[in-house]
């Protein structure tokens, strides 16, 4: 089945929403691997994994309008296609799901999501959509992208609330 949806082609720039291009540029960025299931032409879904090191985050892309992002915890037989449970889930249109994604915490920021729960069927990508199947690596420069982005915008909230608890307007004094 191609993915469904009004002018959503890979190649297709001009029907894609401009913003949505903007966020799958940041996916890019980011450092996902890339996958094009089914043929290139007309994928059935387009899905970007992100490795970390006790999670992997995903994105499913069948539509402009019929996109899963996900948290899935690795563990023994974890199946990006395919994944059981996840921390973390959001379903809706390309724009709300990419940045969903893309604004979704370190898994060691103290935020991150942790408890498991069973993955929202719209995550699996059944084998025989899978066929054939074209997968792009991120450049070495954009590997270690999500971490290094994640990081340091950690470190700079963390640092953000010590200076915020040091000297509290009108208090007169630090905390």
């Amino acid at each position: 089945m191609p993915l469904q949806s009004t002018h959503f082609r890979p190649g297709s720039e001009a029907d894609m929403p401009p913003e949505v291009e903007r966020l799958l540029l940041g996916v890019v960025q980011d450092g996902f691997v890339l996958y094009c299931c089914g043929g290139r032409a007309e994928p059935s879904a387009l899905v970007a994994s992100y490795e970390w090191e006790h999670y992997v985050d995903i994105v499913v892309i069948r539509g402009v309008d019929r996109v899963t992002a996900g948290r899935v915890p690795k563990g023994a037989g974890a199946d990006i296609f395919a994944p059981e449970v996840v921390v973390w889930a959001y379903q809706g249109c390309a724009e709300w799901a990419l940045r969903a994604l893309l604004d979704l915490v370190h898994p060691r920021h103290p935020d991150a999501p942790t408890v498991a729960h069973p993955a929202p069927r719209s995550l699996h990508v059944p084998r025989s959509e899978q066929r054939p199947l074209t997968i792009r690596l991120p450049s070495p420069g954009r590997a270690g992208g999500r971490a290094t982005r994640l990081a340091a915008a950690m470190t700079a909230t963390a640092h953000d609330l010590a200076g915020a608890t040091r000297s509290c307007p009108g208090s007169g004094r630090s905390r």
